[in-house]
């Protein structure tokens, strides 16, 4: 994790989805925190995230803006694999200081 341009640490992130699901997807996930008191509640565990659908394409290169949610923007890149699901789940992450 970085802030302000200074890595300040390390977050890891689990997911899990129910529904139907078909193929495999790797992704590059990027969050930006509209200010610093979103940033500490995602520290303190408390900022998590839901998800209802998505159709990823090998290499698709695909863009779409980011709206913060509750002060967080989602970015996500694909990088490679076929994936197209139905699904409704979240993921959780977690923070360990530097």
């Amino acid at each position: 994790m970085y802030e302000r341009g200074q890595h300040i640490g390390y977050s890891d992130m689990t997911q899990g989805t129910v529904g139907v699901q078909v193929g495999g997807q790797s992704f590059s996930e990027l969050l930006v925190f509209e200010n610093k008191a979103v940033l500490d509640r995602f520290k303190a565990g408390r900022v998590g995230f839901a998800a209802d659908a998505s159709a990823v394409l090998l290499k698709s290169g695909v863009a779409t803006n980011a709206n913060f949610v509750d002060g967080v923007a989602v970015v996500v890149q694909p990088i490679g694999g076929v994936m197209v699901e139905a699904a409704v789940g979240g993921q959780q992450f977690t923070y360990q200081a530097k």
